[in-house]
């Protein structure tokens, strides 16, 4: 009897730290000629699913797309930043940070932040649009850009949801 006492005790005295986890998505028309993203989470450019979420850990991260007609007439390439971070401000909150996710469309005029209206997937599996590759497209990191020579951004985007803040630089370098 003593020992049940003393678990119902443990129990009742502390509180289960259960943190939420953070998913990054992207999407894109069917112009998306080439695509980068150097977070470990995110699948390469021939393999990443459009409008499936991935789980990510916080983090710096650096990544490019380009953008480029069907007619070779208009073509874009941006050099993106971005960072995922936890915000434990509400210490009242015992349960931490709850899930957020995190969705970037890729347009010709740079990625925007977007809120899907309908469901997507959260594994990864065959749902949704695969990157088909592009004879214009590469896939490997090569085309990475020293950030320090860019200057200021051409756009910056920050979004906090769920307890997490995704902030975001662009540049247009092409």
């Amino acid at each position: 009897m003593a020992a049940a006492v003393l678990v119902a005790v443990m129990f009742s005295s502390c509180v289960l730290g259960v943190k939420g986890d953070v998913f990054v998505g992207y999407g894109w028309d069917s112009y998306l000629a080439g695509f980068y993203d150097e977070n470990p989470s995110v699948p390469s450019f021939v393999d990443i699913v459009e409008d499936q979420y991935y789980y990510s850990r916080t983090g710096t991260y650096d990544g490019w797309y380009t953008w480029e007609n069907s007619l070779a007439t208009m073509r874009a390439t941006y050099f993106f930043r971005y960072s995922l971070e936890a915000d434990y401000t509400y210490v009242d909150d015992p349960y931490g940070p709850y899930d957020a996710k995190f969705y970037l469309y890729l347009s010709s005029s740079g990625p925007v932040y977007y809120s899907p209206t309908y469901s997507r997937s959260l594994e990864g599996g065959p749902s949704g649009g695969k990157v088909i590759v592009a004879s214009s497209g590469s896939t490997d990191s090569s085309a990475k850009v020293d950030r320090d020579s860019l200057g200021e951004p051409d756009g910056v985007l920050e979004k906090s949801q769920g307890g997490y803040t995704m902030h975001l630089e662009y540049w247009k370098i092409d």
